[in-house]
């Protein structure tokens, strides 16, 4: 079965690639930048006071979360308190169907950084050594280097409002300086500028679960509702409350500073929630995200953006970066897979496609295609079930992990949850409306034949179209780093891993 899958997938993409060439040679060798001086000209070049008050560009401010799923007051979280960022949804717009390119931070940040897939670039695994991280291509650049060509001051935030890590995490070399600077105060100095801040909150190790009611908490149903993975959760939105009081602090800062009234604000995340079966995973527990934009009453807004509204069409978060080049006054560039979604031209997209490779020491290769319905998931390597496909760093700190397989030595799992220790499919189909935590796989079902094929060729377009990388034979050096990382990472998290099983053990002596 599996080579009848293999070659169907090899046809294909051999077809595909002659129907598609011109497209694809077309992607990443194109650059408006006569579009960009002309927008530059236009918009910028003021013959007066007056009218450069007029034009005044706004200063813009990404604050992004590690690890959070769209788990907010304002998408329907009872358990959460997030009053700072559901009164910036309240007052700005909310986005209910936003997807990253991966579901881990080093390739989504990656996208995130340039607007163009990770697997477009060839800087798809986590993680590279340095010498084997690839270039970033031609004529490819960083968001910042975009903005600062267009006028703007950037910085990557540390320190600000209780937070800002600093953290890049791409996985990829360039030439130059990214960042201006990581200083609030010089940063402020210099507009209109481009910054983020990053919080680390949402990431293992959680903060406090105070105000947090385990009881309350609704658990997907693959995970056993067992203590262990209630108080696990509960430190995971124990720590998403205490990132919305570091938004709170952010926002307070830009009133302190006079900045709030020509500030756009986007709150967001680097991909989804840190559990077993969503971060690392292509199913919406790890790839869909949160997305709050805020543009304050005195700037112009584009013509999509409705003050207190929600949009609830698909977006990748590669659509961010391209939508921050337009809130600058920029043009999107030839090059840049993602698209404007708030401009009175924007088109809609009808698929989203996420992709995972290497973990650490886990060979992955899955691609994903999803609709507003459904999403088809292939596999192209399967090395062992959900829970077994864990790092040493997971195992060491994620107690659901040893949950499941204690459970499931004891027979206490329901079929659903004893799925995560079965051996991963090569092909998965879900209905979303129907079943939105993805666990009833419809391939087979004859029902959905149509679908199936119709998503399955989707993807093929999509891996020929996108220059796809991580089909291609990792080298050697890749191979042997990986398994090095391994070895090196599982001798180092040894004692971690048998404390955090032993701490699992006690609730069933």
């Amino acid at each position: 079965m599996r080579n009848r899958i293999m070659k169907f997938f090899i046809a294909s993409l051999w077809i595909y690639s002659l129907v598609l060439t011109a497209t694809a040679e077309d992607g990443l060798n194109r650059l408006s930048t006569a579009e960009a001086e002309t927008g530059r000209e236009l918009l910028f070049t003021c013959p007066d006071s007056a009218v450069a008050e007029e034009v005044r560009r706004p200063n813009i401010l990404w604050i992004i979360a590690e690890d959070m799923s769209p788990d907010l007051g304002c998408y329907g979280n009872k358990v959460v308190t997030t009053p700072n960022i559901d009164l910036l949804a309240a007052k700005g717009m909310k986005f209910n169907q936003v997807f990253t390119t991966g579901p881990a931070c080093s390739p989504s940040r990656t996208a995130l950084a340039t607007g163009v897939y990770q697997t477009t670039l060839g800087a798809h695994h986590m993680r590279y050594s340095k010498e084997l991280s690839p270039a970033l291509p031609k004529p490819v650049k960083v968001l910042p280097e975009l903005m600062r060509e267009n006028g703007y001051y950037t910085g990557n935030i540390k320190n600000v409002g209780g937070t800002g890590s600093g953290k890049d995490d791409w996985l990829f070399k360039i030439t130059g300086k990214a960042w201006d600077t990581p200083s609030w105060g010089e940063l402020v100095k210099h507009q209109p500028f481009f910054a983020q801040i990053n919080s680390r909150q949402s990431h293992r190790g959680f903060s406090s679960a105070k105000h947090v009611s385990k009881e309350n908490i609704e658990l997907p149903p693959y995970y056993p509702d067992h203590p262990v993975t209630r108080k696990d959760w509960a430190g995971y939105f124990g720590s998403v409350n205490k990132f919305d009081a570091q938004v709170g602090a952010i926002l307070k800062k830009l009133e302190a500073d006079h900045l709030d009234e020509n500030t756009i604000v986007c709150v967001f995340s680097d991909h989804g929630r840190p559990m077993i079966r969503g971060k690392n995973w292509l199913y919406d527990s790890g790839t869909r995200i949160p997305l709050i934009i805020y543009y304050p009453k005195n700037v112009k807004k584009p013509d999509g953006y409705q003050t207190g509204k929600e949009h609830s069409e698909l977006l990748s978060s590669v659509d961010l970066v391209a939508e921050t080049v337009l809130m600058g006054g920029g043009s999107i560039p030839g090059w840049m897979q993602g698209r404007s979604f708030l401009q009175n031209d924007s088109s809609p997209r009808q698929y989203i496609h996420t992709a995972v490779d290497r973990i650490g020491d886990i060979d992955s290769c899955s691609r994903a295609v999803r609709t507003a319905r459904f999403k088809y998931i292939r596999n192209f390597k399967t090395p062992g079930s959900i829970n077994e496909c864990t790092t040493a760093y997971r195992r060491a700190a994620h107690p659901i992990y040893h949950l499941l397989n204690i459970m499931g030595e004891k027979n206490l799992l329901t079929p659903v949850q004893a799925q995560l220790l079965k051996p991963l499919a090569e092909e998965e189909l879900y209905n979303l409306e129907g079943d939105p935590y993805e666990t009833i796989n419809l391939i087979g079902d004859e029902k959905f034949d149509t679908v199936h094929k119709e998503l399955k060729n989707r993807m093929v377009e999509w891996i020929v179209s996108s220059k796809d990388k991580g089909l291609e034979k990792d080298s050697d050096a890749i191979v042997e780093h990986f398994k090095r990382y391994g070895i090196t990472t599982f001798k180092k998290k040894a004692k971690s891993i048998q404390k955090m099983r032993s701490s699992v053990e006690k609730h069933f002596e």
